[in-house]
């Protein structure tokens, strides 16, 4: 049985769609890379695990501000 998931659920956690799906694809591959290394088994795919895990807001993320960002690209540069 397939799961549906409306946008208006994701948007409720985070407003916007296209951040939200990058969250749960990060989680999806934090996920993917624990179940590789640990060997377990699980009958969900790791996308649906992190896609539930936003719902729950059990992934804690935060919006990195653009001066530091310039800040961290300009040491680089050097």
């Amino acid at each position: 049985m397939k799961n549906i998931v409306l946008i208006d659920r994701l948007t409720g956690v985070i407003p916007n769609k296209y951040e939200a799906v990058r969250v749960i694809a990060k989680e999806a591959r934090r996920i993917n890379a624990l179940l590789v290394h640990g060997a377990q088994e699980t009958e969900q795919k790791p996308t649906m695990m992190a896609l539930f895990r936003l719902l729950e807001n059990k992934i804690k993320f935060k919006y990195a501000d653009e001066a530091s960002n310039k800040e961290v690209f300009e040491e680089e540069e050097e």
